[in-house]
């Protein structure tokens, strides 16, 4: 069986429509597709219609930031009501947040003699969630980098000269964000991140599961997570992380994982119904 529960599209800082991702997930064979979003839920309905035509399921999701000890650690919440009104508000409240750092980035880079614009980049964002990733991009047009990679390294990567926090909130806000809107609240990609001693208290807010099959996790990381999931009573998640061709990676249902993973999620997701 394979699936994908970290996937990115162009309702943040992804590169394809929800639909087009959801038909090349169908063609790849995939029996479930989760979009995760940076702090939005727009592309999930577009998802969901498109997956009616397949045999596909799509899982509404999302991918929210927070800050522990001056690193960053990003949830992944699955089952989120997309529609809920309380829910939408916060997102919108980030979403914001996004935008006015982009805006100073932006303005710190031309003072320094780069030459871009926030029209550029909001541009490229097409209405979108802003992220980091929409100023590399227009930094890459413009010739001051050679690539999104050199951008981030040179420019505005965390400790890079035009680098600007971004005021978000701590873990535990962000997975009871996602409780609240009926969500499963799971830790991403740890191995990248390196929070692993911040994740009891994660647990302690609501986690309900590590992202141990992420595309950048080596064999060693995948197993130390599964490992750490049940000694935790945690359940499983993996994904590729897919954000299309503005950041090229692994592959859409590229990263194996076991069919437990399916169906422990979806037995976690009625478990918080009931």
């Amino acid at each position: 069986m394979l699936l994908d529960l970290h996937v990115h599209t162009a309702a943040s800082d992804g590169s394809l429509p929800a639909d087009e991702i959801v038909r090349r997930a169908s063609a790849a064979g995939l029996a479930a597709l989760a979009i995760t979003d940076h702090d939005s839920v727009d592309g999930i309905q577009s998802a969901l219609k498109a997956a009616e035509s397949t045999d596909i399921l799509v899982i509404p999701g999302v991918e929210l930031s927070a800050v522990h000890e001056n690193r960053d650690v990003h949830i992944l919440g699955y089952f989120v009501n997309h529609t809920d009104a309380t829910f939408l508000e916060t997102l919108e409240r980030l979403r914001v947040a996004r935008r006015e750092r982009a805006s100073i980035m932006v303005e710190t880079l031309a003072e320094a003699g780069f030459e871009l614009s926030l029209d550029e980049v909001l541009l490229l964002a097409e209405g979108a969630s802003v992220g980091r990733s929409h100023v590399a991009r227009v930094l890459v047009e413009r010739g001051h980098a050679d690539s999104m990679a050199d951008a981030f390294e040179r420019f505005i990567g965390r400790g890079r000269p035009y680098y600007v926090p971004k005021p978000v909130a701590r873990p535990a806000s962000a997975i009871s964000t996602i409780l609240d809107a009926g969500g499963l609240p799971v830790l991403a990609h740890p191995g990248v991140t390196g929070i692993d001693d911040a994740i009891p208290d994660l647990v302690a807010a609501g986690l309900v599961g590590l992202e141990a099959y992420h595309a950048e996790h080596d064999i060693s990381q995948r197993r130390r997570y599964e490992s750490l999931a049940g000694q935790m009573g945690l359940i499983v998640t993996g994904g590729s992380d897919y954000h299309g061709k503005a950041s090229p990676g692994a592959p859409v249902g590229s990263v194996e994982m076991p069919d437990s993973v399916l169906q422990n999620l979806l037995e976690a997701a009625r478990e918080l119904r009931t």
